[in-house]
């Protein structure tokens, strides 16, 4: 597709002439927020250029699928897990680093050559990744990538607890193919500009733009609190605080009881997430205001974000999660902290930030709004307001399908 001498007004025809691989990475167990972004980008990029999704085959699939409502439909890729599987047999201890080596094989549902550019989301597996970009690059198909978690990469051996002689093979085997890649991409995606900081140090010269990730509006209404209720058996009779994520520590999840444990409110508080460090599997305890819930459906998801009072999420590492979109999409005020892009989703309108790994002002921010019903009001009001003007899906995909010209248009004039 030839993109000369475009203008604001044959962009719109340029856009519907374009034809976009939209590729998700993901092992087989994931579907977190990088995985639902990159199925949600193609599903509403559709309205504005031809475009595939495809997705490496996952365990979840078909409920991933069901639970984000996805209009159109999505092509697997083969899961490759010969190397993790190898890596396994021989090093028990393997679990937090073989998932990087399942690969993939590029096979989209037309030939490579009939599209215009790829789009890759998620860095895991790595050897996925790595295989995709080679395919795009060795068929001369420009590609560009979200990079979701790039702020967490140098933390990665702190967090996972390596050692030095396995942090020295993490630089080698992770750290530089993953910056290959992105180096040898026509352009960049980072979710904040706080992300776009942090490539500029490893990467000078590349070509970055922000586009965050988007969110499907999920408006408050009445019914919120009957389908909890038929759902869980619970009964939201008083002020609720909600948490979603995994549990594990750079979550915050003990700073969030920590904090609850010193409220002078009388409260309940919902924990939805999968359990990631064995602590956690009793996070309720003994208190019959604890609840936790594992991992569930979206409709619930989307009634408990509806129904509760406040979204808690004191993460201490994040980069722009999509939690805190989803509970301002449904008009849910948000305490959260001032970490990653964090600060570029809430407002002094929306929410309040606190300082990572502090309960104790985490404490005082939860009081603050449970005891001012007009400021939380307020806060409810402007946070779906915010949603729906700053971070609606649509207005993502239309600013990615742009971008997408602009990308072209530079490696068309490279290339002579």
């Amino acid at each position: 597709m030839s993109t000369d001498g475009a203008t604001d007004q044959d962009r719109c025809r340029l856009e519907k002439e374009l034809t976009v691989l939209n590729i998700v990475i993901a092992t087989p167990k994931a579907r977190g927020g990088a995985v639902r972004a990159g199925l949600q980008l193609g599903d509403y990029l559709s309205e504005f250029v031809n475009v595939d999704t495809v997705k490496m085959r996952g365990d979840y699939d078909e409920s991933l699928l069901n639970e984000l409502k996805l209009a159109n439909s999505i092509h697997s890729l083969s899961s490759l897990t010969a190397l993790r599987d190898s890596l396994s047999m021989v090093m028990s201890d393997s679990k937090n680093y073989s998932n990087t080596l399942i690969g993939t094989k590029l096979t989209p549902p037309r030939p490579i050559d009939q599209y215009d550019i790829a789009h890759i989301h998620n860095p895991v597996p790595l050897a996925g990744m790595v295989s995709v970009a080679l395919t795009c690059r060795l068929n001369n198909l420009p590609y560009c990538v979200t990079t979701h978690g790039i702020s967490k990469i140098p933390e990665l051996p702190e967090s996972m607890g390596m050692s030095k002689p396995v942090e020295k093979l993490f630089h080698l085997l992770f750290e530089r193919p993953y910056f290959w890649v992105l180096r040898e991409a026509a352009h960049l995606f980072s979710l904040s500009s706080g992300d776009v900081q942090r490539l500029n140090t490893h990467l000078p010269n590349q070509s970055i733009s922000v586009v965050p990730n988007g969110v499907r509006l999920n408006p408050p209404d009445i019914e919120s609190e009957s389908i909890v209720f038929d759902e869980t058996g619970l009964q939201l009779d008083k002020p609720t605080l909600l948490f979603v994520g995994k549990l594990m520590e750079s979550k915050g999840v003990d700073d969030l009881l920590t904090a609850y444990d010193n409220l002078n409110f009388d409260c309940s508080i919902l924990i939805v997430g999968p359990v990631e460090n064995k602590k956690y599997e009793n996070v309720a305890g003994d208190d019959s205001d604890i609840h936790h819930l594992g991992y569930i459906n979206q409709d619930l998801l989307d009634a408990l974000y509806r129904a509760s009072d406040i979204f808690v999420f004191p993460t201490r590492s994040d980069v722009f999660p999509l939690v805190n979109l989803e509970a301002m999409a449904a008009g849910t005020p948000v305490i959260s902290t001032s970490v990653g892009g964090i600060p570029e989703q809430i407002t002094d309108q929306t929410g309040i930030l606190v300082s990572p790994g502090d309960p104790e002002n985490l404490a005082t921010a939860i009081e603050t709004l449970l005891n001012d019903d007009q400021c939380r009001n307020m806060m409810a009001k402007q946070s779906y307001l915010r949603a729906a003007n700053e971070f609606s899906w649509r207005s993502v995909a239309e600013q990615t399908a742009e971008k997408y010209i602009e990308i072209i248009q530079q490696t068309e004039m490279v290339g002579r």
